[in-house]
């Protein structure tokens, strides 16, 4: 993590114990407002400072602008909230930064990595929405070794950038929160959300306050009382992820042997209660992300039509993998769909990035490209692709993979985007079953069903901090990354292999058997356990 290689003196404020600094960003410089020129009044309970001119270079020169700060107590801390102006308005105010300073040390216990994360000597850099390592809820809670639960909040109603960061100055510990704009709403004058900083008696204590105010911001609804989740997937206990054809071509299972796969659980688990997940369904696995059909090498269009109807005769439900935001770049016209919805970041700059689909040891396939599910051209050739299939083949779920991936994109807003698509493909489809990879708070507004995060093979499931805050509104499963009981093999992800095979059995989390070439005749015992987790789960939460 870098920073600054010099003091950038700020004006500091204090309420109820509580010091604090703001700092604002533009795409050009770093700015301070200039102590000089403001005007702080304060009571015991509240504070408000406000005053002319910005100061930048550590305080050296000078530009107009205007600040204004307001801080108030509140039950458990102080809230915090900040505006901006530069009055030349040739700048784009992109965020501002609240710096508490001289904060207890401790470890971080509610990141979606799930474990207690000590804050290094470098420092530490959280980003939400990330709905795979770190904050899927824009709340972070410190203990401290005497156990107190200090926590740090934005109380934001959409969904926006906020960067939670942890720094060391000499012996000082501070929390840098940070809110950033919506790309597309930029412009010379900023205002933030407030920030909650405060202290806890509990997890519960701390976590319920929020999910009241997230649950309200977002319009989330109750599991049990979502419109949007098909009386179906309600009875569903087991996901059988079952693994088609890797990146290289390698087929695990082709369409006939994927239904006999189905024919050997459903002699163990109901039918009604599985719900088989195909990856790599469409052929080579993210090769052909962006142009799917049936592939001739495993079945072909007769292949898979068979498959979708022997499964509904045993009473499964299909879900065929789609990438909702990565696509090939190797197909017809790309340029004209693709080439407009490519991500931008909040500067213009092009996002891109691969995995080692191979075994070269690189990540510069350059075979894939990220696209923005709200442009036009990219989600209207998603939409229609996932509905046609859905009609000619009569499957009735839907994954979408790394859903939770954010970007702030000046040219469309990412999660607006995501939930008009969705909202689209279930007026296509009301009992349509909606699934994606990853978690944050506000998407689980619009998907149900989804799968647990991981980093380098270790699975984050979102309901170990505070489960209230998950299975309230959503049910998840286990990732791709699942290794198979035979081997230990990951199918077509690039992890390769993962001892993790199992899923722990709790009400947010769906039992979930990864199957490749030979698992259920290789390991039938092992296959079994995971049969009855599906069985008890249908028992104990259906």
């Amino acid at each position: 993590m870098q920073d600054l290689s010099f003091t950038f003196p700020t004006p500091h404020f204090f309420l109820k114990g509580i010091e604090f600094s703001i700092m604002i960003y533009t795409f050009r410089n770093a700015y301070a407002p200039d102590e000089a020129g403001m005007v702080v009044t304060q009571e015991k309970e509240e504070l408000t400072a406000a005053g002319n001119g910005l100061c930048f270079a550590g305080g050296q020169m000078k530009v107009p602008g205007y600040v204004e700060v307001h801080a108030r107590a509140c039950e458990n801390g102080i809230r915090i909230k900040a505006a901006a102006q530069i009055d030349s308005y040739e700048e784009d105010i992109r965020c501002i930064k609240v710096t508490i300073h001289g904060i207890a040390e401790g470890k971080l216990i509610n990141l979606i990595d799930s474990r207690p994360r000590e804050i290094p000597p470098e420092g530490l850099n959280l980003k939400y929405p990330e709905g795979w390592r770190d904050v899927g809820t824009p709340l972070v809670i410190l203990q401290t070794a005497e156990g107190s639960l200090n926590y740090y909040r934005s109380l934001d109603t959409s969904v926006r950038d906020k960067r939670f960061v942890f720094v060391r100055t000499g012996k000082e510990l501070a929390a840098e929160l940070i809110f950033e704009e919506n790309a597309a709403q930029m412009s010379g004058r900023i205002e933030t959300p407030e920030w909650e900083v405060g202290q806890g008696e509990s997890m519960e204590a701390v976590y319920e306050p929020h999910r009241l105010h997230v649950e309200e911001s977002y319009g989330l609804v109750p599991w049990g009382k979502r419109e949007d989740v098909p009386d179906w997937a309600r009875e569903i206990s087991l996901v059988a992820a079952v693994h088609c054809q890797h990146w290289t071509g390698y087929i695990f299972n082709d369409y006939e042997q994927v239904l006999e796969n189905l024919k050997k659980i459903c002699e163990q688990v109901e039918g009604r209660r599985v719900l088989a997940y195909l990856p790599g369904w469409e052929g080579r696995y993210y090769w052909k992300y962006g142009n799917y059909s049936p592939d001739e090498r495993m079945g072909g269009k007769e292949g898979f039509l068979k498959l979708c109807q022997g499964a509904k005769e045993l009473g499964v439900h299909v879900m065929p993998m789609f990438g909702i935001n990565i696509v090939g770049t190797h197909f017809d016209n790309y340029e004209e769909w693709g080439l407009p919805s490519e991500f931008r970041g909040p500067g213009g700059n092009q996002y891109g990035g691969s995995v080692d689909w191979d075994g070269s040891r690189h990540y510069d396939h350059a075979s894939n490209r990220n696209l923005n599910p709200a442009a036009p051209r990219w989600q209207n050739r998603l939409y229609s692709q996932v509905t046609g299939l859905m009609d000619e083949y009569g499957f009735d779920a839907a994954f979408f993979d790394i859903a939770a991936v954010w970007m702030n994109d000046p040219n469309h807003n990412l999660y607006d985007g995501v939930k008009q698509l969705m909202k689209r493909l279930k007026a296509h489809n009301p009992e349509l079953l909606l699934s994606g990879e990853a978690w944050y708070d506000g998407l689980a507004a619009c998907i149900p069903l989804l799968q647990c995060g991981h980093t380098d093979g270790v699975l984050h499931w979102h309901d170990e901090a505070y489960a209230p805050m998950f299975d309230t509104y959503a049910r998840g499963f286990g990732h791709l990354c699942l290794g198979d009981v035979s081997r230990g093999s990951t199918g077509v992800h690039e992890l390769g292999y993962n001892p993790i095979q199992r899923c722990p059995l709790r009400k947010g989390i769906i039992p979930t058997i990864t199957i490749v070439d030979g698992t259920l005749e290789k390991a039938p015992l092992k296959a079994a356990e995971i049969f009855a987790d599906a069985n008890k789960y249908a028992e104990m939460f259906l």
